[in-house]
């Protein structure tokens, strides 16, 4: 009996499946999309026409105000974007990030700014980048001793990536770096210092594998 409605569920489904294909599902969820870019927009600083931004986005601090992203870009799915004015009852803020025209931001992405965040047009992100100009807390023994989510939170400097750049799945990107234009990340690497243009960074603390 179990075998047969296992036979049946499946005949179902499969039924199913032809009269709802996989390209009208895909249809149906842009135009969701549509709809949740839309409402989302009503939350941020600034986006330009054409882009599209998936559900759900992750929208932390109270700054998101002070975020900007171009024209014709694409946001994917589950990415967070936080931008705070304030941590704890002692620190105060002025954040921005600010992403370019034509920009794809892969699935899972996270952006977080204390400071500044200004990224440049034709970006291209695998999944699960991380920039992030801030830190909890430092290397002192008070620190150390110290939950993390009560230290101070603290930052080496604005992230600045130029134009055309492709970074690659599961790269991070710290803070005080800056990334000149037409530079590939490659996946894996955490970005410390700065990288110059037209070239290739790979590793952890990245450097130089080839310049174009």
């Amino acid at each position: 009996m179990k075998h047969f409605f296992k036979r049946l569920l499946a005949k179902i489904v499969y039924s199913f499946a032809k009269i709802y294909t996989y390209k009208l599902s895909s249809l149906f969820r842009k135009e969701i999309n549509h709809i949740y870019t839309m409402w989302i927009c009503n939350f941020l600083g600034i986006v330009g026409d054409g882009t599209l931004i998936e559900k759900p986005l992750i929208l932390q601090g109270s700054r998101v105000d002070r975020v900007k992203i171009g024209k014709n870009c694409w946001v994917g799915h589950h990415c967070v974007i936080g931008c705070l004015d304030h941590f704890g009852e002692r620190q105060v803020f002025d954040s921005e990030i600010v992403i370019g025209n034509n920009c794809t931001i892969g699935e899972y992405n996270h952006i977080t700014a204390i400071r500044h965040i200004i990224i440049g047009n034709g970006l291209l992100t695998g999944r699960f980048v991380y920039m992030g100009d801030n830190s909890h807390g430092g290397l002192s023994w008070e620190e150390a001793s110290t939950p993390p989510n009560k230290r101070d939170l603290k930052s080496k400097g604005n992230i600045m990536i130029g134009n055309n750049v492709w970074i690659g799945d599961k790269a991070t990107i710290l803070g005080g770096v800056t990334i000149g234009d037409n530079v590939i990340i490659g996946a894996g690497s955490v970005v410390t210092n700065d990288i110059p243009s037209n070239c290739v960074a790979v590793g952890s603390p990245a450097k130089i594998a080839k310049r174009l």
